[in-house]
């Protein structure tokens, strides 16, 4: 190793090819069943986390490598697929993070990746470097309280004024944040936190290199990504392999995350016993969509947005559909500068206006302060060895990798000279750009790079390319040493700082792609520490025998936002179950033995699917047909047409939109339906073919259907009866009798040649069929037929079922005190269902000279216009604050409300959103 010209240290040599000894070639590596142990080839120039430099396999790995050999390839084969499908079913994935040049663009998704082997620390290693994170926080926590306080390193010329003068995302309201105690600049003592803790959550990057020891690649202290993912490795590994967590005295990580839990309680302005923590997320269109919320719900924390928050006196509040709630602890995931738009970024919609005001008032905490952005400015590194001397007294025991800010004559004249040699990387934040490696690119991208590095050379910083260490990863039917990176997280607290034992694992055979961020989608593995000693495995998030819990029963704490996803969620749903339903009920007859000039009811049938958005209104008009496309291949491929916005694809994606954004309130089982139909229906790469036909077609639907009528049953039976449930109820009415008013509308109201079959269609695509046969055996007709789907209040399928649910539901929702008398939406559900049951069905029936059922007319197009204005009515009452909306153009659409969100991977004609949730777990479907 070498010293740098910062003061930090430098790796001597950078691998960048991994040979291994022997002449044994690591690719062709197999699994040989007689050795005694899986055949791993040792590396040469890397240090191996398996083996030793003598190729002795460290005892931290005995245990695992024996339960491998055992399973053998096949059953590691298995385990892998075991794994992949488990996080498939829970619905990891991954939202790449944007970068400036595609921040307005919707990032990709892709599934997390989780290893069949793990990345093993044993107990002395890892206390060594657990001390070193220890240490390193305690700096970074006084270099932040200087930086925001006295500023003595400035003064002193220890830290380059241009760093905080010259960043953007330093603002001068950092420092006026009342409620925290300056250090003055005076010495710290280093055996205990400093008594004003703006670093709570916080992570190191670190990696080993070719001698074992550990260095930082990079702090993170704002809000540290991936916490969440980590849990959810170590969840679905020890289920594939609990015997190894068990028997192998892996330390656990519950009680890492049940000192945060009771430290965040502790951190309550008021009510400590029990407050409202919410986490504060970007939204559901960011990188840590997925993480937030799988956090919230483990934690038991309200998952809000800016949006969700409402500033009142001073003080900062929940809103939900009864009112405002009182928030005591924020911690928060969006960056510094977008926390409060009144004093920081004017135009940011993540925060909270006033949230600033709250803070300095002393009646909120935040989770990390707003500022903590400033101790991980990658520029900040190379100085940090001398800040650590100067206010603590301390040598880094955990060192910097060599890192050189370009703001430096000299320093930038090494970065140029040694280019291939570094990586370049922005100096002000961690996600500024994307790092750089002058190694690969070209000559004129490297002239580009020096001519940006000379104009703005204080934005720039060099970094030394470390070496990683590697780690066997299964690929291939064989072990291979890969390179590996950790991220290591800690808690500080005023009893001192914990480190979570472990970490999030990276891997990769490229270790280039390790110096990224973890949002890069790399494989992972979980990270076991092994302890000395048998662990403790009592440890639980759940509440002590002596703790006592007010019971109380679901009320009006939902947020509005979330009620919008739950209302939405069941609009959309039943508006996919009814467009599949009359699919399918015309393929089946286009699939018959008759020809298509054969089938009385099918005209009819396809002018319902053109009014339900399925097919062009061409279609639907005699004459038109003949020159349109084949009927029988346009519905097939209909089936994954996603350029219909208002079809059964879109519509699909709608509500697997929703079902996302809620997913904190929904239990695992009900996520799992939008999780398949988003793979059946959704991510299919292909449509339907001519060579899949029409049985093709109607099977996809069958799949689809089953899947929605799951969601019913665990609604029906599983949902707490919340307000969430009956928003989700509420919309289901609304869309089921819609959607039935509009089917009526297509095909009853003028009477055709043979309406015995045309009756029997309908009644199947209304799902009526095996009801009606039961009271009238094979005597089908269009008199009972508009009976039993308009006026019979004991078919779930009818009008009046439907108005008569809304009416019922609509009574539960909350009420504002002053109110007297039925609200705007009660009044309205309540005149539609009056004139619904006024109807005369011998009336309905009639049919004029004109052929025309007019009185069946008038009372579906009264229900067509009504249902829109209820809706409306309730989007005014209880979600209108929520967000900004777009209504549809047409008639059919103005109830067909597509929710807003800036970034969501729906094609524009086609957008629909909204966003997220809170975690009151009686609303878990």
């Amino acid at each position: 190793m070498e010293l740098g010209r910062d003061g930090t240290h430098r790796p001597s040599r950078r691998a960048t090819h991994i040979p291994t000894d022997e002449g044994f070639d690591f690719v062709s590596a197999t699994f040989d069943p007689t050795l005694s142990e899986p055949v791993y080839p040792k590396p040469l120039g890397a240090f191996d986390e398996c083996r030793d430099a003598s190729g002795t396999m460290r005892s931290t790995w005995a245990g695992i490598a024996r339960e491998l050999q055992r399973l053998g390839p096949s059953q590691i084969e298995r385990r892998e697929a075991q794994i992949e499908e488990l996080i498939r079913s829970n619905g990891s994935s991954l939202r790449a993070e944007p970068t400036p040049t595609n921040a307005d663009q919707e990032t990709p998704i892709r599934p997390w990746q989780l290893s069949v082997t793990p990345m093993v620390i044993g107990q002395v290693d890892w206390q060594v470097l657990s001390a070193g994170i220890q240490q390193r926080v305690r700096i970074l926590e006084a270099v932040l309280s200087d930086l925001l306080g006295p500023q003595t390193l400035i003064r002193d010329r220890i830290v380059p004024p241009a760093l905080l003068w010259s960043n953007r995302r330093f603002y001068r309201s950092y420092h006026r944040l009342a409620g925290f105690q300056q250090s003055g600049g005076t010495r710290i003592d280093p055996a205990s936190p400093s008594p004003c803790q703006r670093l709570h959550v916080t992570a190191c990057d670190v990696a080993r290199d070719a001698t074992g020891q550990w260095w930082v690649t990079g702090d993170r202290t704002r809000a540290p990504s991936g916490l969440g993912y980590l849990l959810e490795n170590r969840i679905v590994y020890s289920r594939v392999f609990p015997h190894l967590h068990r028997g192998e005295n892996v330390q656990r990580l519950a009680p890492f995350f049940a000192n945060m839990r009771q430290y965040f309680n502790s951190l309550a302005p008021r009510q400590r016993d029990n407050p409202r923590i919410a986490l504060l997320t970007p939204g559901q269109g960011s990188y840590r969509g997925f993480e937030d919320a799988y956090l919230a719900r483990y934690l038991g924390y309200t998952l809000v947005q800016g949006r969700d928050l409402a500033v009142r006196r001073n003080r900062l509040n929940l809103k939900t559909l009864g009112g405002l709630l009182p928030v005591e602890v924020v911690w928060r995931h969006v960056a510094d500068r977008k926390c409060d738009p009144l004093e920081l970024m004017p135009d940011s919609t993540e925060g909270v206006t006033g949230l600033l005001r709250c803070i300095r008032g002393g009646h909120v905490s935040v989770v990390n302060a707003i500022g903590a952005c400033l101790a991980e400015m990658p520029g900040l590194m190379p100085f940090l060895s001398a800040a650590a001397a100067h206010l603590t007294g301390e040598s880094l025991s955990l060192p910097s990798v060599a890192t050189y800010w370009c703001g430096g004559e000299s320093e930038r004249t090494y970065v140029i000279e040694h280019l291939d040699q570094l990586v370049i990387r922005h100096a002000y934040s961690v996600d500024e750009e994307h790092m750089v490696v002058p190694a690969k690119l070209t000559s004129e991208q490297k002239n580009d790079l020096v001519d940006r590095i000379r104009a703005n050379p204080e934005n720039y910083i060099g970094q030394a390319a470390l070496s990683h260490s590697v780690t066997p990863v299964w690929r291939e039917q064989t072990f291979q040493p890969w390179h590996v990176a950790l991220r290591a997280f800690s808690l500080q607290t005023e009893r001192g700082i914990d480190v979570l034992p472990g970490g999030l694992a990276r891997v990769s055979p490229d270790e280039t792609l390790l110096r990224g961020s973890p949002t890069r989608g790399l494989l992972t593995q979980d990270c076991m520490v092994i302890s000395d000693k048998p662990i403790d495995h009592e440890v639980t998030l759940l509440p002590g025998d002596d703790e006592t819990i007010r019971l109380r029963r679901g009320g009006a704490e939902l947020p509005s936002r979330v009620a919008e996803h739950f209302y939405w969620l069941g609009r959309n749903v039943e508006r996919c179950e009814s467009i599949a339903r009359l699919l399918r009920t015309t393929l089946v007859r286009l699939g018959g033995e008759n020809e298509l000039d054969e089938l009385p009811e099918m005209p009819r049938l396809v002018a319902g699917l053109a009014s339900v958005g399925q097919l062009e209104p061409d279609y639907a008009i005699e004459g038109l047909g003949d020159a349109m496309p084949s009927l029988e291949q346009t519905l097939y491929a209909s089936v994954l047409d996603p350029s219909m916005p208002h079809g059964l694809h879109a519509s699909a994606e709608f509500a697997v939109f929703n079902a996302t954004a809620v997913r904190d309130r929904m239990s695992l089982d009900a996520y799992r339906i939008f999780r398949n139909i988003d793979e059946d229906l959704i991510q299919r790469q292909r449509s339907l073919t001519t060579s899949d036909g029409v049985s093709g077609a109607i099977e996809c639907l069958n799949q689809l259907l089953t899947q929605l009528l799951a969601f019913g049953g665990l609604t029906a039976e599983s949902m707490t009866r919340t307000h969430g449930w009956r928003f989700v109820l509420l919309g289901r009415r609304i869309e089921r009798a819609f959607q039935t008013a509009e089917l009526l509308l297509s095909t009853l109201v003028r009477p055709v040649n043979q309406e015995r079959v045309l009756c029997e269609a309908i009644l199947d695509a209304t799902d009526s069929l095996l009801t009606y046969r039961s009271r009238y055996l094979a005597l089908v007709h269009p008199a009972p037929t508009i009976d039993m789907l308009v006026s019979d209040a004991s078919n779930p399928r009818s009008l009046q079922f439907q108005l008569d649910e809304i009416e019922s539901l609509l009574r539960q929702l909350p009420t504002d005190a002053s109110q007297v008398g039925l609200g705007k939406d009660e009044q309205l559900a309540a005149s539609i269902a009056l004139d619904l049951r006024i109807a005369d069905n011998n009336e309905l029936m009639e049919v004029n000279p004109n052929g025309h059922r007019q009185r069946l007319d008038n009372l579906l197009r009264s229900i067509q216009s009504g249902l829109p204005q209820l809706s409306r009515a309730i989007d005014s009452r209880y979600l209108i604050h929520t967000s900004s909306r777009q209504l549809v153009t047409g008639d059919r659409d103005s109830i067909h409300r597509l929710p807003v969100l800036a970034k969501q991977r729906v094609e524009p004609a086609r957008r629909s959103r909204n966003s997220q949730k809170d975690p009151v777990h009686d609303d878990n479907v």
